[in-house]
């Protein structure tokens, strides 16, 4: 089914611009509901005149991702799994990135303390908060009660949503009962287990699982839980390790992708997910290795599932804070991958304090390409400098590009310089500019009645610069026999 068009989706509202839905327009809605900003519920309308529920309908129909999304717990922390449009990034963008649990057994003494640490986990990078997703609470035990209570103390020390996954249906529903007003999903309906399962899924509206290691079983699965009622299906064709078994677990994955998105098959149109954690279960865990190394090798797989969108991975490692490093890493991948690429990711011009600046404190110049403004601005703070940072815009553009492209240039650094006043917060009128831009420090002393100092050409050599080659009292002196 070809996307629809924000004229399309606007013939189907009742076109009164009645900002109930909090857009100006009918049509700033229609736009925000094809980027997923709103969602069809969100038109009063549409939702309450009877009138309109046949266009009601039309619209969600259209507006449905090949890839229907899942929804995994409640509250702040809710996650959306899936709901994508296209196979591959460059098309179109990811809308929603993979959801990363952090496996959890029943059986753990520090539970609660693991709980809390993975709802506190927050890492701070290019302007971006960096969370996991979930947890996973995998039945070790073997007993239906200690199960049923690890859930109950997960759901009451954090807020994340929870996987419950158990082979045994009786364990797992009973520990299901126990939460399921936090919409946990139900890890998993097999063959034997799928109607006990699915039932429970209806009627307390809960999102599933289907596992199976055959594709055509899978498939049928979904069908048949589909026509059980089931509204909310997440698939797992199962994760294999050894020789050739990576590749085999690419080529499920990427299987169950192309028939949602490219052959709209609805029975295979739900999120896939991956579990590297069973790295730990699958293989003969060597002691002439270390504990890393076996790590390692579960967050490879990790890595290969986030590249091809895979919609939700379970980890084992990650759960304690020395093993922080892991976490980074997928979190990190997973922000790369995600990003728009319809879109430069722009931080916004203007002159930013760092510390705490005064009159005496250096100027560093940068572009508003938000993956240059952040590095430079830690590492100013990294170096311990007073400064300020005068972020131009380039339109997102990176430095050297935009330098090439012109939009950094003399000009556009001077008028900024003009627009936010840097030379009334300095008794100086220096700038330091990127290496990569040196070429423009002349037509800038001209048009900015300035001194221009080149910096380094990485921001990571701005500490040894500063340390090396900041002569202010010298270059004032420079400028003062120049303007004569």
């Amino acid at each position: 089914m070809a996307r629809p068009s924000p004229l399309e989706i606007y013939a189907l509202l009742d076109k009164s611009n009645c900002k109930d839905c909090g857009r100006d327009t009918c049509m700033a809605f229609a736009t925000d509901l094809l980027e997923r900003n709103v969602v069809v519920q969100d038109c009063s309308h549409l939702m309450q005149d009877p009138k309109q529920f046949k266009k009601r309908d039309k619209l969600i129909k259209i507006t449905t991702p090949p890839q229907k999304p899942v929804f995994i717990g409640i509250g702040e922390r809710k996650c959306i799994v899936g709901g994508e449009e296209v196979l591959n990034r460059h098309q179109l963008t990811y809308y929603n990135e993979t959801q990363i649990f952090i496996q959890i057994a029943d059986d753990e003494n520090d539970l609660e303390e693991i709980a809390k640490y993975l709802a506190e986990v927050k890492l701070e990078r290019m302007g971006d908060v960096l969370r996991v997703s979930g947890i996973a609470l995998r039945c070790v035990s073997g007993d239906a009660e200690q199960f049923r209570l690890a859930a109950k103390k997960l759901t009451e020390v954090s807020d994340l949503p929870v996987m419950l996954a158990c082979f045994n249906p009786d364990i797992l529903l009973a520990a299901a009962a126990e939460i399921k007003d936090k919409k946990p999903l139900l890890y998993a309906a097999t063959k034997d287990s799928w109607e006990q399962i699915g039932k429970f899924a209806v009627e307390n509206n809960l999102p599933v699982v289907a596992v199976s290691s055959d594709l055509d079983e899978l498939i049928s699965l979904s069908a048949t839980l589909q026509k059980l009622g089931v509204t909310g299906i997440v698939l797992d064709p199962t994760t294999v390790f050894g020789p050739g078994n990576i590749a085999l677990t690419y080529d499920n994955i990427m299987q169950l992708r192309i028939a949602a998105i490219d052959k709209e098959d609805a029975n295979a149109g739900w999120p896939v997910m991956g579990v590297p954690a069973a790295y730990w279960s699958q293989v003969k865990i060597d002691d002439d290795k270390g504990l890393w190394e076996h790590q390692y090798q579960e967050l490879i797989m990790g890595a290969i599932m986030e590249s091809i969108d895979t919609n939700l991975i379970v980890l084992h490692s990650g759960k304690r804070k020395e093993d922080i490093w892991a976490l980074l890493a997928m979190m990190t991948l997973r922000q790369s991958i995600f990003s728009d690429p319809r879109i430069y990711p722009a931080a916004d011009p203007g002159i930013y304090e760092i510390g705490e600046p005064t009159d005496k404190s250096p100027i560093f110049v940068t572009s508003n390409y938000r993956l240059t403004k952040i590095p430079v601005e830690i590492d100013i703070k990294g170096a311990n400098l007073d400064a300020y940072l005068l972020v131009v815009d380039s339109e997102g553009i990176g430095i050297e590009s935009a330098v090439a492209g012109g939009q950094f240039s003399a000009g556009s650094i001077a008028e900024a310089t003009k627009e936010f006043k840097a030379f009334d917060k300095v008794n100086h009128r220096i700038l330091i500019i990127p290496g990569m831009a040196a070429r423009l420090s002349g037509a800038l002393e001209d048009e900015a009645d300035c001194f221009v100092v080149v910096g380094p050409r990485d921001s990571s050599g701005i500490g040894k610069y500063m340390q090396e080659q900041w002569k202010p009292k010298e270059f004032m002196e420079q400028y003062e026999d120049l303007k004569e």
